[in-house]
């Protein structure tokens, strides 16, 4: 049996590319929050492609290492 023991929110945001320079026009930038449901905090929000990235990449295995309970025995969502 697996056990949920957070829920990690991404919104993608919304942006085009501009032609001429390549680059994307954020009219909303990308966001990521992670929640824990065993010590009930937040990390994040982080915003921007890069930030939301890094911390999407990290926060599974970086969280467990600040959080207040224990995760020994439980599986990440």
């Amino acid at each position: 049996m697996s056990t949920l023991t957070g829920a990690l929110f991404v919104d993608l945001g919304e942006g085009r590319e501009d032609m001429r320079t390549g680059h994307v026009r954020w009219s909303r930038p990308p966001r990521a929050r992670y929640e824990c449901l065993l010590c009930h905090t937040t990390e994040g929000p982080v915003t921007g492609p890069t930030a939301v990235a890094r911390f999407v990449a990290t926060v599974r295995t970086t969280h467990p290492t600040r959080c207040t309970t224990t995760h020994e025995g439980a599986r990440a969502a």
